[in-house]
């Protein structure tokens, strides 16, 4: 775990890989989500690769802290971690279940599941950003 905290990088990078893994895995399949009382199919390659991206570049940043000597603040690389965890769950669960047939009810449960999952990604994203600008702009030690 100290690792993960010290060089962070490595762990974004490898859920990039998880993330395109995945999305390769399930590429045929697609995510039902109810909007205004239709069902539209959101296609999983196409999510997990975007995610698989940002993950890359969450990992080029903190990269980048690691070139200009800076370091980044433990507590918030800490609670980012544990916050894109906590988002990243719900959509590599529902995308291993994508190719079961599901009711308009669990569908309405998972758009409720994928929105909250996805406030949380907003959350651990600008967590991510604080304490990449944090860090760029303290003095080095």
């Amino acid at each position: 775990m100290k690792k993960i905290i010290t060089k962070p990088q490595y762990f974004f990078s490898f859920l990039a890989f998880i993330m395109f893994i995945i999305g390769l895995v399930y590429k045929e399949n697609s995510i039902e989500l109810a909007f205004y009382g239709g069902i539209i199919d959101l296609d999983i390659w196409i999510l997990n690769l975007f995610s698989a991206l940002f993950f890359i570049l969450i990992a080029v940043n903190y990269a980048s802290l690691t070139i200009t000597q800076k370091q980044a603040k433990k507590g918030l690389t800490i609670t980012h971690i544990l916050i894109q965890i906590i988002a990243i769950v719900p959509l590599i669960y529902f995308t291993i279940t994508s190719n079961s047939s599901k009711t308009y009810e669990e569908i309405t449960i998972m758009n409720s599941i994928l929105l909250l999952a996805f406030v949380v990604f907003i959350l651990a994203t600008l967590i991510h950003l604080i304490n990449f600008v944090t860090s760029l702009v303290t003095k080095k030690d």
